[in-house]
């Protein structure tokens, strides 16, 4: 199990799923899938729901190219690195292309990336993972098969898997990817009751944003909402396309949290969505989800496929305690983000049970702490 320094690098390769293979200390075909890795980084928490497709082209050992798909409805990756060998005066013609993902094989809002990859002159096409979507599932590779192209599949296969699980699961289930994420003490518990506790010293607070940077909505309840008055913005320091869109969503089903609560305040491309079971009055600028109860009050099964139909392909889910057991105890967590701290936070500690499955996967250390990630 990888056991990393909590650095920038290191929180974003945990927020999105890594840590990732290092191009630098492979070899090959594997070095260069990695390296379309990397590039596929780029546009996690921008593409969704199409996913964060990485392509680069080499020939003779030179990467001529290299691309990746950020916003649906735009050029995938493929199409990307072409136009990057283009800029760059480079001859494709009997290059290797690297995709982290099957080049789809269909019309939709792009042309096929088979048919750009054929008409350019490709020679060789490695795959990372065969793409789950119905409308390709093989068909990619068989096309490019016919039209004479040598294809691989499988290099860095596992990693490349990981690294679109959370486009399979929405491909496969219609829900988006969720995290889970909590700080807690070393006695496992968040803090006296209807305080504040300070778990992780700032800097630890400001990587842990790379979790929403991956996400394209956040969502905690209405207790968290009251209690911590926070604003759920993303505030990674790198900058993002205008075009990204962050949801910021409270469970809130009788419309309890006050119209003065900073989580209302309007901010620029990243909306307020209220999550309510009843018709509380209206709030300025939020929109409210009117959803079925649940278990727990609202259907958190319902909230998923509300936001997977905006386009939501990460959902990010921040706290507090209640909100998060509802979802582990309801099957609809993928990963779970723990913040744990050397020092003991007081109050009740946490009964959280993680699937059976779930293993401790990866973790970075602070002076204090660490970050685990169990999958």
């Amino acid at each position: 199990m990888p056991d990393l320094a909590l650095t920038p690098e290191a929180a974003w390769a945990l927020a999105t799923g890594g840590p990732w293979p290092d191009p630098a200390l492979l070899v090959g075909d594997e070095r260069f899938m990695a390296l379309a890795i990397q590039e596929g980084l780029r546009g996690i928490g921008l593409s969704s729901p199409n996913p964060p497709v990485g392509c680069v082209l080499v020939k003779a050992g030179r990467v001529l190219g290299a691309g990746v798909h950020t916003r649906a409805g735009d050029p995938h990756g493929e199409i990307m690195a072409l136009r990057d060998a283009e800029t760059r005066d480079e001859d494709v013609r009997g290059a290797t292309a690297y995709v982290t993902l099957e080049p789809c094989c269909h019309q939709g809002r792009t042309p096929p990336c088979t048919l750009a990859l054929i008409q350019a002159g490709i020679a060789r096409v490695v795959v990372g993972v065969r793409d789950p979507n119905p409308r390709v599932d093989g068909g990619g590779l068989a096309i490019l098969r016919a039209q004479g192209l040598e294809v691989e599949e499988g290099v860095l296969g596992g990693a490349c898997a990981r690294f679109h699980a959370p486009f399979f699961k929405l491909i496969r289930t219609g829900l988006p990817w969720v995290s889970l994420k909590l700080a807690l003490g070393s006695d496992e518990a968040l803090g006296p009751e209807g305080r504040t506790t300070p778990i992780t010293p700032p800097e630890v607070q400001r990587l842990g944003h790379a979790l929403r940077r991956a996400s394209e909505a956040i969502v905690v309840g209405r207790h968290t909402a009251e209690v911590d008055d926070p604003q759920l913005t993303d505030r990674w320091p790198a900058p993002t396309p205008p075009h990204r869109t962050f949801h910021r969503v409270v469970m809130d089903n009788a419309g309890q949290v006050p119209a003065g609560a900073r989580v209302w305040q309007p901010v620029a491309g990243q909306p307020a969505l209220r999550a309510v079971t009843g018709d509380p009055g209206p709030l300025r600028g939020v929109e409210d989800l009117r959803l079925p109860p649940g278990p727990r009050g609202c259907s958190l099964r319902h909230l998923l496929h509300e936001l997977a139909a905006r386009g939501v392909g990460r959902v990010l889910v921040e706290g507090g305690g209640t909100l998060v057991r509802a979802f582990l105890d309801q099957g609809l967590g993928d990963e779970f983000h723990r913040f744990l701290g050397d020092a003991p936070a007081g109050g009740t500690p946490l009964d959280l049970l993680f699937p059976r499955e779930w293993q401790l996967r990866t973790q970075a250390r602070w002076p204090g702490g660490r970050w685990e990630v169990w999958r």
